[in-house]
């Protein structure tokens, strides 16, 4: 069996605290974990990982059925009183989503440590161009994975809905308030987001800044300890409002190769988020050990992709939202990075990103787009104009919140703390029964 950290669980049970109501609505109960190990369950195009458990002591109406690997079919059933009844514990497979549990029993192709290990240690003495031949050659021997689907997974977005749907169901309303997810009047939210590579990197951070900022938007720009950073960069970034945040201290994976490396590290991590005034973190190249980003000495991180196939520790949450790893708020970059889709994939248009965001929009969930200043990335100006093409059609979105990272990690630390100061969405039962419908809070009227 899986078994997630009891000091990073999510308190209060984690779709009970997604789907936050203030005050408990009725029996959310949960069928013991199963016996036999976590594994794979298959309905339709929907993947959980989760331990199968037996619902035979529930009878009532079949809706739907989950297939293991083997081919066995387990019932979801509808029972007496309409609750459905999943052959799983919905917080165990949500568990499982956010710590990317999944991946220890996944067929998906990924580099071993010790040729991630290999790979840094030679990196430096490989060209540029031979590197990038290489990725791609490593993206096709990896191929496009069933799970979590790229580049968007709807695994949690559907586990929530089938929450929903108990919640409704065991309260015998026909609708239940909820805490919604961002501030008034907004449907969803979006975050700019740039990982520094380097000093000419740095440099180039003030003229991205101008282009967003010219349409409308603010971002965090994250520095690491392996180039120096230029103060004046920090404080002409920091003056017109961007956020600064960090990106560690060196770029390999050696912060969480081991655990006395982490424990070596964290002190120069905690100095680096005293120097730039950084209250978030992305770790280089996005590698990571999920218990350990709790102790992080950060307010937010955003380093877990929502689906990510590409990255050299390949993987996913399947969150369109944020989530708690102790006291540390996880933002999840829920979009294709820059060098995925403009160098590694060689799009030539913004139309996937906005498309993607027009699916997480659609969902009510946070849009992060990860990009680099650096050249190779949008230093060139080929990419950057792409990147414009994409800000341009963000701007025309007027029900997404933009945020800085900071903002949304705080805004969900007082969504998760309750107040007067929240919008409340609602629970109504959706075109199937396993399935609620989330509708966002009515717009306010005009003065």
């Amino acid at each position: 069996m899986v078994v997630i950290d009891d000091a990073v669980r999510l308190r209060r049970g984690g779709l009970s605290r997604l789907l936050a109501a203030d005050e408990d609505r009725g029996p959310e109960t949960e069928e013991s974990t199963g016996q036999h190990g976590a594994t794979m369950l298959r309905l339709d195009d929907w993947r959980v990982f989760a331990s199968p458990v037996a619902v035979d002591g529930h009878p009532g109406r079949k809706v739907a059925e989950f297939v293991l690997p083997d081919g066995t079919a387990l019932p979801l059933v509808e029972d007496e009183h309409g609750i459905p009844r999943p052959p799983f514990a919905l917080e165990e497979a949500y568990a499982n989503y956010l710590a990317e549990a999944w991946a220890k029993a996944s067929a998906n192709h990924r580099l071993s440590s010790r040729q991630l290990q290999l790979f840094y240690r030679y990196r430096r003495f490989v060209p540029r161009r031979v590197q990038l031949r290489a990725r791609r050659t490593m993206i096709r021997w990896q191929g496009a994975p069933e799970f979590p689907a790229w580049p968007l997974d709807d695994g949690v977005s559907r586990l929530l809905r089938l929450h929903a749907a108990r919640r409704l169901a065991a309260s015998g309303e026909r609708e239940l308030a909820f805490r919604w997810f961002w501030p008034r009047p907004y449907r969803a939210a979006i975050v700019l987001s740039h990982d520094v590579e380097s000093v000419e990197g740095s440099r180039r951070s003030v003229e991205l800044a101008d282009l967003e900022e010219g349409l409308g938007f603010r971002s965090a720009f994250n520095f690491g300890a392996w180039y120096e950073i230029d103060p004046g960069v920090l404080r002409e970034l920091t003056s017109r409002g961007f956020e600064i945040g960090m990106h560690g201290i060196a770029h390999d994976r050696s912060l969480f190769s081991s655990r006395s490396e982490f424990e070596r590290q964290l002190p120069l991590l905690r100095d680096l988020a005293v120097r730039l005034g950084a209250v978030g973190f992305r770790s280089p190249a996005t590698h990571r050990v999920f218990d350990w980003l709790a102790e992080l000495p950060v307010e937010y991180d955003s380093t877990i992709p929502h689906s990510d196939p590409y990255e050299p520790q390949p993987g996913g949450c399947c969150s369109l939202w944020p989530f708690f790893v102790g006291d540390v708020v996880e933002l999840p970059y829920t979009l294709p990075q820059d060098h995925t889709l403009l160098t590694l994939l060689r799009h030539r248009s913004a139309a996937l990103w906005i498309d993607a965001v027009g699916a997480i929009e659609d969902r009510f969930g946070l849009v992060q787009c990860l990009t680099h200043p650096d050249p190779g990335y949008l230093g060139d100006a080929d990419k950057r104009a792409i990147y414009a093409e994409f800000l341009r059609a963000m701007a025309e979105r007027e029900h997404v919140w933009r945020a800085l990272p900071r903002e949304v990690a705080a805004w969900w630390r007082q969504r998760d703390a309750g107040g007067p100061d929240l919008a409340y969405g609602r629970v109504e039962a959706g075109p199937s029964p396993v399935e609620a419908s989330l509708t966002p809070p009515a717009a306010p009227s005009p003065a």
